[in-house]
């Protein structure tokens, strides 16, 4: 949690909040039959958001961190897998990834879902295998994107204007970009060893 004080795990389909040290292991989901899946608590630490296909499909959903409280199911998306969600600072915002490689941003104030980018190269879309970083302002989604040359760039997201902006030029390199807590600098890790072979 963003107190530190607890952590969410899914297990058996359902999303447990555990204890750091002390207290009651609960069960937040309940729901037999179907699947819970890349829990993540709101940075004000009142929500938590995860994928449920309680529908028949994963749906984005969200509820109370504190365990009482109703499920309440956000998209009404078609079939497909989605993967880890990332919220944005306001806790108003929450990132995704599905399995078409297709980055998106969903508003909860007007519950209307914006298609943020489409990864072409990317060999998986999964668990681990992309990361965003929201600026601490949550105006704007930094990621890499793998252009078609095979290297990826730094790409920045504008949520007001609903535009992109490469900002790496794509000749290295450059991934998992991340805003620095005050948005004055935006760090990414840039392969740029230049180790040339004598040729014929």
């Amino acid at each position: 949690s963003p107190t530190g004080k607890r952590a969410l795990i899914e297990a058996r389909g359902d999303v447990f909040s555990l204890p750091a040290k002390d207290g009651p292991v609960l069960n937040l989901t309940r729901t037999p039959g179907a699947a819970e899946r890349y829990p993540a608590w709101s940075p004000d630490a009142k929500r938590i958001a995860y994928w449920t296909d309680r529908s028949g499909e994963y749906q984005l959903a969200v509820r109370p961190a504190d365990g009482p409280g109703e499920e309440r199911t956000l998209t009404t998306f078609g079939p497909g897998f989605r993967y880890h969600v990332w919220w944005s600072p306001d806790s108003k915002k929450i990132a995704f990834i599905d399995h078409t490689q297709r980055l998106r941003v969903y508003d909860l104030a007007s519950g209307k879902t914006t298609d943020v980018d489409h990864e072409e190269w990317r060999l998986a879309p999964g668990a681990g295998a992309f990361e965003v970083s929201w600026s601490s302002d949550s105006k704007w989604l930094a990621y890499d994107k793998t252009l078609e040359t095979g290297n990826p760039a730094i790409v920045l997201f504008d949520t007001a204007s609903a535009s992109r902006h490469q900002v790496t030029s794509g000749y290295y390199q450059d991934t998992n970009p991340a805003f620095d807590p005050e948005g004055n600098y935006l760090y990414y890790f840039s392969g740029r060893t230049m180790n040339p072979v004598y040729s014929d």
